[in-house]
């Protein structure tokens, strides 16, 4: 569904679609399971403990089923993050189901659901790069580089997976955080991406082997600075039932800017990093937007408790919030 002639509103009560030349509607609070709705985003570290109001209203603002996080601090433990979740701010009513990554070292993966998640053992431990593939990327490191602790690859690869129970429906979702930086196709780091991607494609394929889901959703902060060849290979083919991924095509309010990592004041320009890619065969998206507070009106603002700057306090990611609809 292209929303490039559409652009997103926000009211107190929910999210306000309007439709260029018609109508304002409040979109229904999905609760019949018929709908699915997901935010991924990139929170950078703990930043939902250090600006807890401003984290519960996006999430509040965002109405969603399933939260995606990536590039989280392990010192913002489970416990941590119910704290906030469980808040009556949110608008939860019977608290989130939570799995905390345990792969990835500072940037750890977490899922949090209204709907009961099933843990899956391949995504429960730190999943390991390659023997073979980890020598390779260290002999393309620098000195400089390989002693830099943010790309230590002891922590494995920043990814982690469950299955959302949304009803009758079995959904796989994955989020993960490719490797940052080397914007040059030879560079060690699209190779250290290229490798990430093989892996957890190799996963996802594992659990797609031995149960069945009825959806797949791989979301997170993909990092495209060089190549699309890294998420080529997330996008499949996996088995017969989930031939292939499509990106969810998503905008800012304008119905044009498709940037979800702001790089103003920094030497990098502001792109598309982050992703949501889904199967379409088993699941149609109905809506989408990138939510950023500087998209929203003054009254918006006041009503949802925010201001101008607040996402950018929050992170210089943008989370992605796409409803989907079973098929």
């Amino acid at each position: 569904m292209t929303l490039r002639n559409s652009k997103f509103r926000f009211a107190a009560l929910g999210l306000l679609l309007v439709l260029s030349g018609g109508t304002s509607a409040v979109a229904d609070s999905p609760s019949d399971h018929e709908t699915i709705r997901i935010m991924s985003w990139n929170v950078s570290d703990n930043d939902f403990v250090t600006h807890p109001e401003i984290f519960q209203a996006i999430v509040r603002m965002a109405m969603a089923d399933v939260l995606l996080f990536d590039e989280v601090s392990p010192s913002a433990n489970t416990d941590l993050l119910r704290t906030v979740l469980d808040d009556e701010d949110t608008g939860s009513s019977g608290g989130w189901h939570i799995n905390f990554g345990q792969s990835g070292g500072r940037q750890r993966g977490v899922i949090a659901s209204r709907m009961a998640l099933e843990a899956l053992p391949e995504f429960s431990f730190n999943v390991p790069y390659p023997d073979s593939e980890r020598v390779h990327i260290l002999q393309a490191m620098t000195p400089r580089d390989r002693s830099n602790p943010s790309w230590s690859m002891d922590g494995g690869i920043p990814v982690n997976g469950a299955i959302v129970l949304a009803g009758s429906h079995r959904l796989l979702v994955v989020v993960a955080d490719l490797q940052c930086c080397g914007n040059d196709p030879g560079s060690w780091q699209e190779n250290r991406r290229r490798v990430e991607a093989r892996e957890i494609r190799r996963l996802v394929r594992k659990v797609l082997g031995r149960t069945t889901v009825d959806g797949l959703l791989i979301a997170g902060d993909f990092n495209l600075v060089s190549t699309p060849i890294p998420m080529v290979i997330l996008s499949g083919p996996y088995e017969p039932a989930h031939p292939g991924l499509i990106a969810a095509e998503i905008f800012h309010a304008d119905g044009s800017a498709t940037w979800t990592w702001d790089g103003r004041g920094s030497p990098y320009p502001s792109s598309a990093l982050d992703y949501q890619m889904y199967g379409p065969q088993a699941l149609r998206m109905q809506r989408g937007h990138i939510l950023d507070s500087e998209d929203m009106t003054s009254n918006e603002l006041e009503q949802s408790g925010l201001e101008i700057k607040s996402s950018s306090l929050m992170s210089k990611h943008r989370p992605l919030v796409v409803e989907y609809r079973w098929h």
